[in-house]
């Protein structure tokens, strides 16, 4: 039986009831009602509206007119676009202190797309998270092969996991509603599509999710695999999917606070997010491959994404089944209306341009870069190593419970921890997941207060678990500094820092590259949160001085650039450590 689609008039009708833990609906119906009079003045719905748009000034853009034939004719291959784009959205000591910029709060964009007058499905509301150990979720992967049926509650569970509303929170005045997945100053960019082939209980059909409702408002009805699947070279995981996760950003939400810069952001927040999807995927036994070798235009037609103001970040197969059929619905323009997301749009030129010039123009240039290959990181001489055993994934909480209690640490309390658990972290997070692209970061770390482990700076071996120590001595104040003068860096027990050979990267993968090695990061990352929370420690997202931290792993990490970094280890208990607004 399926459930069909119903149109709701009212959003504020349909956005008042929550099954979620920690959300007041009292609370949500006040968002709404202030959200209906904030927008109240910009039209009641909007779609491509380009009246509310203004460019950033010239000290936020890369070149602009005269450049602009220039730009037309790049591509994917032309990779002195991200090498230009990463060095002038590089922070250091002297930029973040000439480049003022003052948030405006009154023009804060919403962080959820509306489709006022789509059909809704109300997705389970008594969702019963998954029980299965967090570091099992995250380590292991479903058989390829397995062909476990997938259901309404199935996908409700990965969704919920994936950026479903977990509590609220007032900082400094301003609201706050957090989600499962951690997102850099809680901006929340991210959405995602449904494109639901066999899902018992539901319509074949492409779906938007609404975490703000938990529900999924329809787009179009019909089996999209066969599209998505061209789309990327025939990729044999979408064609066989159970269901594919189409995952988007909304470049507008990070750039209000970060501008240019957060383009990195997205694909941190997107890497964060599908750290929990893999692990719900995982605990409800579905294979789950992510892919993000596509031609971009193509999967934007389908979801009405126009590339410059929303994006396409990566698709995930979900499940196996018989292959889709070689026909498909025909594709037409999507015309659904949507709520502005703020009274103005600021649109930044230099993240306009990297995503313009790192799109793919082909299913057969999607299937080129899904085949690349990258030579092997040039490290420098090693040094001594220590190999901590890890703990039993037994020692740690639930998924479920894992994901309802992370949040983002905003005080460490300086305490140790032992070796067994950063060896726990480390191993847990750092497998490669099943992606279409290899291995492209190394990871590097801070150690300041480890049990079995001296204070130092360390290169972590990831095939054999092991820490090679590069720099001996209490880098307390060098890692404070290189994450932005934050406590948190200095504070905390030790601080991950993901790293990548640009210059490589780019080589094999074009500017492309340039979006998988941060979305490897954050993917990464964000299972070390992930395993962090379900040893009951504390974790939180750091972003950094670009050179400086270079130069401080040299000469082991010659040529590598910072790409994320993540602090680990006792949570105050006194601060509130649930909050995302850290990042």
């Amino acid at each position: 039986m399926h459930l069909q689609w119903r149109f709701v008039r009212s959003f504020s009708r349909a956005a008042t009831s929550f099954p979620l833990p920690g959300l007041r609906i009292a609370s949500m119906r006040r968002f709404f009602a202030r959200m209906r009079r904030s927008y109240s003045t910009t039209g009641a719905v909007a779609h491509n509206r380009e009246g509310g748009i203004i460019w950033a000034d010239a000290g936020d853009q890369l070149p602009g007119p005269a450049d602009q034939e220039r730009q037309r004719q790049l591509s994917n291959r032309d990779i002195e676009a991200a090498r230009t784009f990463h060095r002038v959205t590089a922070h250091s000591f002297t930029s973040v202190r000439t480049t003022p910029h003052t948030l405006d709060w009154d023009n804060r964009p919403l962080p959820y797309k509306i489709y006022p007058e789509a059909g809704a499905v109300a997705l389970p509301r008594d969702l019963e998270l998954s029980p299965v150990p967090a570091l099992t979720a995250v380590r292991a992967a479903a058989l390829v092969d397995s062909e476990t049926p997938v259901d309404r509650e199935a996908v409700a569970r990965i969704l919920f996991c994936a950026g479903g509303l977990t509590r609220s929170l007032t900082v400094d005045g301003q609201p706050y509603h957090f989600r499962a997945a951690p997102s850099a100053g809680a901006l929340y960019p991210v959405e995602i599509y449904l494109a639901a082939s066999e899902v018992d209980g539901l319509e074949t059909g492409l779906y938007h999710f609404s975490p703000a409702d938990l529900r999924l408002r329809g787009l179009r009805r019909g089996d999209w695999r066969m599209h998505l699947a061209r789309s990327a070279g025939m990729r044999s995981s979408i064609l066989e999917a159970r269901a594919v996760l189409v995952i988007s950003a909304i470049f507008w939400r990070s750039t209000w606070k970060y501008r240019s810069r957060a383009y990195r952001y997205c694909f941190w927040d997107t890497g964060t997010m599908l750290a929990n999807v893999l692990a719900a995927a995982n605990a409800e036994g579905l294979p789950a491959e992510v892919v993000t070798a596509f031609a971009d235009d193509q999967v934007e037609t389908l979801i009405g994404a126009d590339g410059e103001r929303e994006g396409i970040m990566c698709l995930v197969a979900l499940g196996r089944t018989a292959p889709a059929r070689a026909e498909w619905p025909e594709l037409r323009p999507l015309e659904l209306d949507t709520i502005p997301l703020s009274a103005t749009e600021v649109r930044h030129p230099g993240l306009v341009r990297i995503h313009t010039e790192s799109r793919l123009a082909s299913s057969e240039e999607a299937r080129e870069i899904a085949q690349a290959r990258i030579e092997s990181a040039n490290l420098g001489k090693p040094g001594p190593e220590t190999a901590p055993r890890p703990l039993e994934d037994e020692a740690g909480l639930g998924l479920g419970e894992t994901i309802l209690r992370r949040g983002s640490t905003r005080v460490f309390a300086r305490e140790a921890i032992d070796a067994s658990e950063l060896a726990t972290i480390l191993a847990v997070s750092s497998s490669h997941p099943r992606i279409d692209f290899p291995r492209l970061t190394e990871t590097y770390l801070f150690i300041h207060a480890v049990n079995g482990l001296e204070p130092g700076a360390y290169y972590y071996r990831r095939e054999t678990g092991a820490f090679e120590l590069l720099k001996a001595g209490d880098f307390r104040a060098q890692a404070g500094y290189l994450c932005l003068e934050q406590p948190l860096g200095a504070d905390c027990t030790a601080m991950i820092v993901y790293m990548g050979d640009l210059e490589r990267i780019l080589a094999a993968f074009g500017n492309r590259g340039y979006r998988d090695a941060h979305l490897e990061a954050g993917l990464l990352g964000g299972r070390a949160y992930l395993a962090a929370y379900a040893l009951e420690r504390g974790a939180t997202g750091l972003t950094f001085y670009d050179d400086d931290t270079s130069r401080f792993f040299e000469p082991h990490g010659a040529g590598m650039s910072p790409l994320l970094m993540i602090a680990v280890g006792v949570p105050r208990r006194r601060e509130s450590s649930r909050d995302d607004a850290a990042w």
